[in-house]
């Protein structure tokens, strides 16, 4: 039982120190239309930016028609 409980506490340490980075898909409208699609990985050390819709600043709805960055 003691070996069972060491193996899950180095499991736990393991998932707690790995890296979480977080990739988000980026769509650009002009006029409603995609004009390209990427993917795009947020850095953990980045401060400014903690999800992917943090990105969506430029994104505009007139009528139905997007026109500009869109992250999901």
């Amino acid at each position: 039982m003691k070996k069972l409980l060491v193996v899950l506490a180095a499991a736990g340490l393991l998932f707690a120190m790995s890296s979480c980075d977080k990739t988000c898909t980026c769509k650009s409208f002009l006029g409603g239309n995609v004009v390209t699609e990427s993917e795009v990985e947020l850095d953990k050390d980045n401060t400014n930016i903690k999800k992917c819709s943090d990105m969506n600043t430029y994104v505009t709805d007139n009528n139905g028609n997007k026109t500009g960055l869109e992250c999901k």
